[in-house]
C-alpha cells in the first residue's frame, strides 16, 4: 500500500508542476470590474481569460472583484466563465472597467449526453437514454455506486444481494432477456468497457447515462442487448487549482433481525417434537431442561428464562469512513485531474467487512489548434473479508445463528454430554464446538484484488466539422482469495488459495464529419473501428490436515505442506473480437431529427460459421413544440418531442468455450491412473458437447417515447413504451450420456419484455431563497417466455433444504409466464378436528376430505391413532389435492406464483431554504413473489437433526398436540374437544413433518416501499468560508434505510441472496436463475451518516 501512495504522491507532483509552469505572456493596460449574479451578489471565483490566449487570466476574489493586464485592449475580448453560468465573450474596445452579470445555463434541453463513441444534446436525441448526474449520487453515501442508481433512472431496476459488504448488485435495464447467460448491462467508463463500476468513488462521476432502446445501444452491435451504462468521470477543467476534499463517517447496525421462540416457547417445542419422534428422546430432553414432576418441574421458571440469540452475538454496530481528495485546473491547452481515494466499510456481522484504496490522473493536453491528447490511468485495489455462501439444510452461518442453544444454563442439572444421544443428530445444536460465533471466527475468508486501467487517446480535427480519434487501453486485473479454517468446522485445518489474472486491451478509431446544408439541414456521420483481446489464468490449489500450531498466515504460506493437496490450473479460452461501425444523424429544420446506426461485430466466442453479428438500427424524432403552428403555446409549453426507434443488438457475455470441445484432469483420487501398465495423468470431456453451430442471442427492440416540458419546465418528464425481443437463446439442453458428455448449448426459444416507463418532475417552488421539487418515476416490465421447446426439461433446484427439498425441482421454465417462477404446493392451512370422524379413539376422514402421501412429506411423528391406510391428523399441514385423486401426493405440486415483479418505481423530494438543502428518496415495488425459504427451514422436523434448535417466533403459533398438564408433565392431547380449546389460535401447521415442503404460506408478496435516504445538508456562505481561504463548504447528514413498509415476513424484501440455481433435471449447471430467494442473507442496515465537502 505504501509503494501505491508513494505513486499517487508522484502522480499528483506531475498535476502541481504542469499547474506552475502555466505562466502569464505579458501585460499592459489593466481592466478592473466586477462580476454579479441576476441579484446582484458578488460572484468569487469566477474566471475571466482572453479569447485565443487562455493562458492569460484571472479569477475573480471574495468581493466578485477582478483586475487583469491585457497586451491589446482595444481588441481584446475578455472570456467570463463560472460553472452553472452562460459564458460571456465581451469585447474590450479600450475600456479600463468592465462590469458583468452572470445568467444561469439551466436548460435541460441543452444538456449534454453520452451516447455511444460521442456526445449529444439532450434535445437532439432521438433514442431512449435516461440521465443522472454525479452530484445526485454523491449525496448517497453507499460503499457502491452501482447502489446508488435504485430508484434514479427510468427502466431501470437496481436490487442488492443482501446486506453484505461487497454484495453483488443486480442491475437491470428493461428487464433481462437471456436465461442462462448474464442479463448485466455494459459498462463503459469514460469510452473504456469495464465489468463493473463498484470500485470508482461517487464523487468522482460527473454524470451516468444509460441506453435503453436498440437506437442507442446497436453502436455497441454485440455488447449492447442487455442495454448500455455510460460513465463520464471527472476531469480537469481551465482556471486555477482546485483542491476538493469528500469525506464521510457512517455507523451502521442491523435494521431488522428475525424474532424467535422465548426460552419457554423454545423448551416447550423441544420436548414436545422430541417426545413425538421417540419417548426416549423426549425424556433426555427433559432431564436436560428440568422438566416434568421427575426433573424438578422447572418449565414455569422458564418464562423467567431470557433465550440467547447468537445472532445478537454475530452481529455488531459497524463503522464506515470514506476519504477523496482531488485536484483540478490547468488552461485552456492544458488540464489535469486526479484523486485519491480510501474507504474502509466493515459489515455489521463480525469478521467481515470491505476496503477499498484508489487514485486515478487524468490530463487533456492541447498539441495544436487542432490536434488533442488525453490520457487516463486508473487504479483501485480492494479487500473483502467474510464472504461466506450457503449450506444447503441450512443456510449461512449468521442466518442460523439463533439455533445454537438458546438456553445458556439448563435448569436440568445434567450435563449435556449425560444426555447428549436425546438430541440425535441434533447435537449441533447444543454442543460448544458448533457455537456460530466460534464457527464465524474459524474462517478467513480473505479477496484481495487489484486493478489498474490505463488508455490515450488522440483528436485531430482534419477540417472544420472532420475529426479523428483514435483510442488505445488495457486493463489488468489481479485477483487473490485465501480461505482458512482453523479446525473448528471440519475437525482439521484446510485452507484454499486461488490467484486468477486477467488482461484486456482494447483500440477504437473513430472519423466523425459534421456540417450543415444550408440553414435548415445538419448531418453528421460517424465511422469506427474497434478490436477488443482479453485472455485470463486461474491458480488454485486446495489443501488439508495442518499442524495444529500452524496459523491463517504460516497455512496459507505453506499451503503444500498439507496431507492432502488437490491443485488446479486453468488458463481461460482468450477472446477476440473484431468490429466495424457507422452512425448517420441527420436534422430538417431543428424539428426533424433522423438516426440510422450499423455494427457489425465477428467474436470467437462463435464458430467460423457463425462468427458474425450484423446489428442494425434506426430512429426519428419530431420536435413538435418547435413547429409554427404551435408558436401560440410557447407561452407554456417548453417541450415536447416524439420519438421512435427500432433495432437489434447482440449479446456475447459469454463463455469463450461453448462451441468448442472442452477437457478437464481426472480428479486428486484418480490423477495417477494406470493406463498400459503406466501410472499418469489423464484428461476426460468436462461434460459440455461442442456445438459449432451456435450463434448470437439477439435483442430485437421497439421503442417508443414522448419526452415533455411546460410552464418554464416547472413540469418536465418523459414517457416510454416498448417492447423487446430475444431470439436464439443459448441454452442448455441433455444429451445421451454413452457420448461421454452430459449437456449441450444449442440455440432455441424466444423471450420478451414489454414496458411502459413514466416519469414526471415538478417544481414547485422556484425562487431566490426557496425551491421545492418532486420526481415520480413509474416502471411496468412484463417479462415472458414467448416459446420453448421441451419445457419440461427445464425444472431446476434451489436445494434449500438439501435433497429433504419437496418438490425437488421447485422452479421452472414455463411458456406464458416470466422466467424463474416458483413451484410448490398449495396450502390450505392444516387438518381440523372436524376434518374427521372420531370414534373409539380413531380420526378417520371423512368424505371429500383429501389424504396425503408421506413419500413427499417424510415421517410426520404425531401421538394420534388414525385409519388404517390413513395418514392425515388434526394439525398435520393441509395441501391442496391438485389432481383430484384423493391423495395429496409429490405430484400435486403447482406454480405458486412468479418472483419477478412487474411494478417498480420511485418518489424523490428536494426542498431548499437559502443554504439548507433537504432531500428524500423513496422506492416502492408492487407485486412479484419472495421465496421465504428462511422461513420454511421453522416449519419441518427434518429428523432428528433439529432437536435443540430454536425456531422462528411464528411456530408458537402452529398447531400443539402436546401439552404441559397440571402435574408439570408433557402429555399428548387427542381428544377433539381438548384440542380445540389448545388449538383456538393456531395460524400454522405442525412443524413436525421430515421433508422441507415448499407451499404457499411462505412464497409471499415482494411489494414493499421503503423510505431509502433522507438527507440535510448545509452550504456555509461563500463570503464566511472564503475568509479562511475556502471555497466552499457544505456539512450534511444522511439516513439510509430508515423504514420499509412491507407485509413480507422476512428480513427485508429486497433479496436475491441465490441467483442461480444448484442444478437442474439433467445436470449440476448451475445456469438457471432462482430469482428472489430469501435464503442464508446478510441482514441489511440501517445507517447514520456525517458528510462533509470542501473546496479549496
Amino acid at each position: 500500500m505504501k509503494k501505491n501512495l508513494n505513486k499517487i504522491s508522484k502522480l499528483f507532483m506531475l498535476g502541481f508542476f504542469v499547474l506552475l509552469f502555466c505562466s502569464l505572456d505579458s501585460y499592459g493596460q489593466k481592466v478592473t470590474g466586477k462580476v454579479t449574479d441576476g441579484t446582484n451578489f458578488p460572484l468569487p471565483g469566477v474566471t475571466v481569460t482572453v479569447k485565443g490566449n487562455q493562458s492569460l487570466g484571472t479569477i475573480t476574489g471574495i468581493d466578485g472583484i477582478y483586475s487583469i493586464e491585457l497586451p491589446n485592449a482595444q481588441s481584446d475580448v475578455l472570456v467570463v466563465s463560472f460553472i452553472g453560468m452562460e459564458t460571456q465573450e465581451i469585447p474590450v474596445s479600450g475600456r479600463s472597467e468592465i462590469n458583468v452579470v452572470m445568467q444561469e445555463a439551466f436548460t435541460q434541453l441543452e444538456e449534454i449526453v453520452a451516447i455511444g463513441y460521442g456526445v449529444v444534446k439532450k434535445k437532439d436525441l432521438t433514442g431512449a437514454v435516461a440521465s443522472v448526474k454525479g452530484e445526485d449520487l454523491a449525496a448517497i453515501s453507499v460503499p457502491d455506486v452501482a447502489q446508488a442508481l435504485q430508484g434514479r433512472l427510468l427502466g431501470v431496476n437496481v436490487v442488492s444481494q443482501d446486506g453484505r459488504p461487497g454484495a453483488d448488485v443486480s442491475i437491470k435495464i428493461r428487464g433481462g432477456g437471456s436465461i442462462t447467460q448474464s442479463n448485466d448491462p455494459l459498462f463503459v467508463v469514460d469510452g473504456f468497457p469495464v465489468s463493473s463500476i463498484s470500485e470508482i468513488p461517487a464523487d468522482q462521476i460527473e454524470s451516468i447515462d444509460v441506453l435503453k432502446d436498440a437506437s442507442s445501444t446497436a453502436i455497441y452491435g454485440a455488447r449492447g442487448a442487455n442495454g448500455v451504462i455510460l460513465v463520464t468521470t471527472k476531469k480537469g477543467k481551465a482556471g486555477k487549482l482546485q483542491v476538493t476534499y469528500s469525506g464521510y463517517t457512517q455507523v451502521k447496525s442491523v435494521a431488522k433481525s428475525l424474532e424467535t421462540l422465548s426460552a419457554q416457547e423454545y423448551v416447550n417445542h423441544t420436548w414436545a417434537y422430541a417426545t413425538a419422534y421417540g419417548a426416549s428422546y423426549g425424556s433426555g430432553i427433559a432431564e436436560y431442561f428440568g422438566l416434568g414432576s421427575a426433573n424438578g418441574n422447572h418449565y414455569a421458571d422458564y418464562a423467567n428464562v431470557k433465550a440467547h440469540n447468537y445472532t445478537d452475538d454475530a452481529l455488531r454496530t459497524a463503522f464506515t469512513q470514506s476519504h477523496t481528495i482531488s485536484l483540478s485546473g490547468g488552461t485552456e491547452k492544458t488540464k489535469v485531474f486526479a484523486s485519491v481515494g480510501y474507504l474502509n466499510d466493515e459489515g455489521i456481522k463480525i469478521n467481515s467487512g470491505y476496503e477499498r484504496s484508489n487514485a486515478s490522473f487524468k490530463i487533456d493536453q492541447e498539441l495544436a489548434e487542432n490536434l488533442k491528447v488525453d490520457f487516463d490511468l486508473r487504479y483501485s485495489e480492494s479487500e473483502l473479508s467474510g464472504k461466506e455462501g450457503n449450506t444447503n439444510g441450512r443456510g449461512s452461518l449468521i442466518s442460523s445463528a439463533y439455533w445454537f442453544r438458546p438456553i445458556d444454563n439448563p435448569l436440568g442439572g445434567v450435563d449435556y454430554t449425560d444426555v447428549s444421544s436425546s438430541f440425535g443428530n441434533g447435537d449441533a445444536n447444543i454442543d460448544e464446538s458448533s457455537n456460530p460465533i466460534g464457527l464465524i471466527n474459524d474462517i478467513t475468508n480473505i479477496t484481495k484484488s487489484q486493478n489498474l486501467r490505463g488508455f490515450a487517446g488522440l483528436t485531430w480535427e482534419i477540417i472544420k466539422g472532420l475529426k479523428a480519434r483514435s483510442e488505445v487501453g488495457f486493463t489488468r486485473v489481479n485477483d487473490e482469495s485465501n480461505y482458512y479454517e482453523d479446525g473448528l468446522t471440519n475437525g482439521y485445518k484446510t485452507a484454499t488459495i486461488k490467484r486468477k489474472g486477467a488482461e484486456s486491451f482494447r483500440s477504437v478509431t473513430t472519423l466523425n464529419y459534421e456540417f450543415n446544408l444550408g440553414e435548415s439541414n445538419k448531418l453528421s456521420f460517424l465511422l469506427g473501428n474497434e478490436i477488443l483481446k482479453s485472455k485470463s489464468t486461474t491458480l488454485e490449489v486446495k489443501g488439508k490436515g495442518y499442524p495444529e500450531n500452524f496459523d491463517y498466515k504460516t497455512t496459507t504460506g505453506l499451503i503444500q505442506t498439507g496431507e492432502t493437496l488437490t491443485p488446479l490450473n486453468t488458463v481461460g479460452t482468450p477472446s477476440h473480437s473484431l468490429s466495424f461501425f457507422g452512425r448517420a444523424n441527420y436534422s430538417l429544420k431543428d424539428r426533424y431529427l433522423f438516426t440510422a446506426t450499423v455494427r457489425a461485430d465477428g467474436s470467437s466466442k462463435f464458430a467460423s460459421n457463425n462468427r458474425w453479428g450484423y446489428f442494425p438500427a434506426v430512429a426519428a424524432a419530431w420536435r413538435i413544440s418547435d413547429e409554427p403552428m404551435l408558436e401560440s403555446t410557447r407561452d407554456w409549453l417548453d417541450n415536447l418531442k416524439l420519438r421512435v426507434s427500432y433495432g437489434a443488438s447482440g449479446s456475447d457475455n459469454i463463455s469463450s468455450s461453448l462451441w468448442k470441445e472442452t477437457w478437464e484432469s481426472g480428479s486428486s483420487s484418480d490423477i495417477h491412473y494406470p493406463i498400459n501398465g503406466s501410472i499418469g495423468s489423464y484428461y476426460k470431456p468436462s461434460g459440455l458437447y461442442p456445438n459449432p453451430d451456435l450463434k448470437w442471442e439477439t435483442t430485437v427492440s421497439r421503442n417508443l417515447g414522448i419526452d415533455y416540458g411546460m410552464f418554464n419546465n416547472r413540469i418536465y418528464g418523459v414517457a416510454e413504451v416498448y417492447w423487446n425481443t430475444t431470439k436464439d437463446l443459448l441454452m442448455a439442453v441433455p444429451v445421451d450420456n454413452t457420448t461421454g458428455y452430459s449437456y449441450q448449448y444449442q440455440n432455441f426459444g424466444q423471450t420478451s419484455n414489454k414496458g411502459v416507463e413514466l416519469s414526471v418532475g415538478v417544481d414547485i417552488i422556484r425562487s431566490d431563497d426557496w425551491d421545492f421539487g418532486v420526481n415520480l418515476i413509474y416502471n411496468y416490465n412484463k417479462n415472458n417466455i414467448d416459446n420453448l421447446k421441451n419445457t419440461d426439461q427445464y425444472q431446476y433446484a434451489s436445494n434449500w433444504a438439501s435433497s429433504a427439498t419437496k418438490p425437488a425441482y421447485d422452479y421452472a421454465l414455463i411458456e406464458g409466464k416470466s422466467v424463474g417462477v416458483i413451484r410448490g404446493y398449495v396450502s390450505e392451512g392444516f387438518y381440523k378436528v372436524d376434518d374427521f370422524n372420531y370414534a373409539n379413539g380413531i380420526y378417520t376422514l371423512k368424505d371429500g376430505i383429501a389424504d396425503f402421501d408421506t413419500g413427499f412429506t417424510g415421517s410426520y411423528p404425531n401421538p394420534f391413532n388414525v385409519a388404517d391406510g390413513q395418514n392425515a391428523f388434526p394439525g398435520a399441514v393441509k395441501l391442496k389435492d391438485v389432481d383430484k385423486s384423493g391423495t395429496v401426493d409429490a405430484e400435486d405440486y403447482t406454480e405458486l406464483g412468479e418472483a419477478t415483479p412487474k411494478h417498480t418505481g420511485s418518489i424523490n423530494l428536494n426542498l431548499r431554504y437559502k443554504n439548507f438543502d433537504l432531500g428524500a428518496n423513496m422506492n416502492w415495488v408492487l407485486g412479484g413473489k419472495i421465496y421465504n425459504a428462511a422461513a420454511l427451514v421453522s416449519s419441518y422436523g427434518n429428523k432428528d437433526a433439529s432437536i435443540g434448535a430454536n425456531r422462528l417466533a411464528f411456530v408458537k403459533d402452529a398447531y400443539k398436540v402436546y401439552d404441559v398438564n397440571s402435574s408439570g408433565d408433557l402429555a399428548a392431547v387427542t381428544d377433539p374437544a381438548a384440542l380445540k380449546a389448545l388449538n383456538a389460535n393456531a395460524k400454522y401447521a405442525l412443524p413436525y413433518n421430515e421433508n422441507g415442503v415448499t407451499y404457499s404460506t411462505f412464497v409471499e408478496d415482494a411489494s414493499y416501499l421503503r423510505l431509502q435516504t433522507v438527507t440535510l445538508g448545509y452550504n456555509v456562505p461563500k463570503l464566511a468560508s472564503q475568509k479562511i481561504g475556502i471555497e466552499r463548504i457544505r456539512v450534511y447528514f444522511t439516513g439510509n434505510n430508515l423504514f420499509t413498509i412491507t407485509g413480507y415476513s422476512g428480513v427485508d424484501p429486497e433479496v436475491n441472496t441465490t441467483p442461480k440455481s444448484a442444478g437442474s433435471a439433467f445436470s449440476s449447471l448451475k445456469i438457471f436463475p432462482t430469482t428472489n430467494m430469501d435464503w442464508g442473507a446478510y441482514p441489511r442496515a440501517k445507517t447514520f451518516t456525517l458528510g462533509v465537502n470542501v473546496t479549496f
